[in-house]
């Protein structure tokens, strides 16, 4: 904050100083002053008024630093004074009469260091005309929106009238304001009304045109299409959906604070020459060409000493989306046949069914030893065929006679009826459950039969051009480079083309999933939403919330956090990010029934096929024994 006196007030300057200090309450303090160059009577004065400072400021626990600028050829280099680690609120006092004021004000200008992290004190020992104040206002071009700045005017009852000082843009070629603050007394201090608030006093920008830049990858667009192009609703061919997040947000900041911006569209969001010269929209603001940016970045580290982020809520989401088709997935693990039950239960049955055979066999033979009971011989093949039919749930062709055998039958087709039953409702259950199926990370989709499509966007086409993100050489190789049909999708298509061939099957789309949701909750039957599947993008190594930005140290950064944290508070970010994120459909349709593969019961084929060639080939034989004995009689 800088404070000017005026008229023929220039006594108590110390006093006004000390509670300017108090005011602010900066705990640490650099004074520039002249006091080399100048009379021996003036130099006693000087040393006295500093002795006097550091007495009051110590006793009042703060420090100060003295810096001389009596020379017009000044070289101190501000970088050095006012380092990036500086203390939370700093108080620069400086008597704007010295010879080297100028060139310190042109230097503290170019580096931006007239906003509200720095209090000033402009101070001069003599009495000054008011054309003089005026003289340095307009020639300081640092003063800002976000500048702590105040002129004094001393009045006849010895009171001084201080008055707020800002512009508007004085890179926009605006005026100084000023509004008053307050007024002083000696014995009284500061006398402020209640309530001030800076950010109230200047939040009415009254029609002032910013410079705004956004990003829309299409050709032939003027500054007066931007408005039209990014209000639609939907989707619009070469802007994404952040985009527009983005714009809204900066609708919210137009409406409220009373500015209008004219736009420079770029096609990209970064880029850079050989020699050295940045591109797209990074380049754009980086250079301070623009005021505002009309969309979200993802903020890496390197941005970070070139962009000021002021806003954080857009989460950058993209994925590779398809629909199940049988072809490219299987639902049960391994074999269909046998999946129902664990090896070890295989195994178990088996043996089981083995000594059931065994069992039925020699009961036959010990009836009719020990009961003397006569029981028709039969073979082992007879007993098997039983065995069988239990388990097929068909009955037996022979009832024995016996109880002991009569008894194992009833044992052995309960026991089966159970596990038949528990066979067949696993193999139902499965048939209709939504277990994931095909692929379930990036590598399995390059490695599928998918054939692979991107959005139609800039950052898309610099994933495959340049390949610096995981998997993209891999995806580009095997995905990218193979020829395509006519008929097929291409490799950039937009989302309206691409969602008739996801609901076809058998492609896959990387994009921006709430990009393509809308689409797909129109053209999608209730059971097709049920058999999408996502799979996380190639982004999903970076950052994912992106940054609403401006060009570093921007005036207008502090007053825009504001506005924009007060309207998260009140929901206003709230509904407009639910009109701009559209969620997942919700699946509302029934399971769905896959068709059970060849290679899932390829095993029951091959046993039935191999029964049926075994009994084809003893039957052979038996006619061929058959035939001989006929030919012999």
């Amino acid at each position: 904050m800088g404070v000017f006196l005026d008229a023929n007030f220039v006594r108590d300057r110390e006093t006004l100083l000390l509670d300017f200090l108090s005011l602010k309450h900066c705990k640490h303090a650099i004074i520039f002053d002249c006091l080399s160059g100048q009379l021996e009577p003036q130099q006693k004065e000087v040393i006295s008024e500093r002795k006097l400072v550091l007495q009051t400021a110590g006793s009042r626990s703060i420090s100060v630093r003295f810096v001389d600028i009596s020379s017009s050829s000044w070289q101190h280099n501000v970088l050095a004074i006012f380092t990036p680690r500086q203390y939370a609120k700093l108080c620069c006092v400086l008597d704007y009469q010295c010879p080297g004021a100028s060139g310190l004000l042109e230097e503290v200008s170019k580096y931006r260091f007239l906003n509200n992290t720095f209090s000033w004190l402009l101070l001069a020992r003599t009495t000054t005309d008011r054309r003089e104040v005026h003289r340095v206002l307009w020639n300081t071009t640092g003063i800002q929106m976000n500048t702590d700045l105040i002129t004094a005017d001393a009045t006849s009852d010895g009171a001084v009238n201080l008055f707020d000082i800002y512009s508007k843009g004085r890179h926009l070629c605006k005026d100084v304001y000023r509004t008053l603050y307050g007024s002083w007394r000696k014995g009284e201090g500061f006398s402020l009304p209640a309530n001030y608030s800076g950010y109230r006093i200047r939040q009415n920008f009254n029609f002032l045109q910013l410079r705004g830049v956004t990003v829309i990858d299409r050709e032939n667009v003027t500054s007066g299409m931007v408005d039209q192009l990014l209000a639609e609703p939907g989707l619009t061919k070469g802007i994404v959906a952040f985009v527009k997040y983005h714009y809204a947000l900066l609708v919210v900041l137009r409406d409220f604070h009373n500015f209008t911006i004219k736009y420079r569209p770029t096609r990209g969001w970064a880029g850079r020459l050989p020699s050295g010269y940045r591109l797209g929209l990074l380049g754009v603001v980086q250079r301070h060409e623009t005021d505002v940016a009309a969309t979200g970045i993802i903020m890496r580290l390197s941005r970070q000493p070139e962009l000021d982020s002021i806003h954080y809520s857009w989460a950058f989401e993209t994925g590779f989306i398809y629909k199940i088709t049988p072809d490219i997935g299987s639902k049960s693990e391994g074999n269909g046949f046998v999946a129902p039950f664990s090896p070890s239960v295989w195994i178990a049955f088996l043996v089981s069914l083995a000594l059931a055979v065994v069992v039925l066999k020699y009961l036959a033979r010990f009836s009719e030893r020990w009961l003397r009971a006569c029981e028709p011989s039969r073979a082992t093949v007879a007993y098997l065929v039983d065995v069988v039919s239990c388990v097929a749930q068909q009955g037996v062709p022979y009832v024995s006679r016996l109880v002991p055998a009569r008894v194992a039958l009833i044992v052995l087709l309960v026991a089966n009826l159970v596990l038949y039953n528990y066979y067949t409702s696993t193999v139902v259950s499965g048939l209709l459950s939504s277990q994931m199926i095909g692929p379930e990370t990036i590598p399995q989709v390059i490695d599928s039969t998918l054939k692979l499509s991107l959005t139609d966007t800039g950052y898309h086409r610099i994933l495959l051009r340049e390949q610096t993100l995981p998997y993209s050489t891999q995806m580009h190789d095997r995905k990218a480079i193979p020829p395509r049909s006519p008929d097929d999708l291409p490799l950039f298509t937009d989302v309206n083309h691409a969602v008739p061939f996801l609901r076809r099957g058998g492609h896959v789309l990387h994009c921006e999933l709430t990009e393509v949701y809308p689409a797909i909750a129109n053209q999608f039957t209730a059971n097709e939403i049920c058999e999408l599947r996502m799979v996380e993008g190639l982004y999903k190594y970076d950052i994912r919330v992106m940054a609403f930005v401006l060009p570093k140290h921007s005036m207008y950064a502090e007053m825009f956090k504001i506005t924009l944290m007060r309207a998260q508070e009140t929901g206003v970010v709230k509904r407009i990010y639910r009109i701009h994120k559209i969620a997942k459909p919700i699946c509302q349709g029934s399971a769905t029934v896959y068709s059970v593969e060849l290679s899932e019961v390829l095993l029951a084929f091959i046993i039935l096929g191999g029964c049926k060639s075994g009994g084809n080939g003893r039957f052979k034989c038996r006619s061929a024994s058959g035939t001989q004995m006929m030919l012999m009689v």
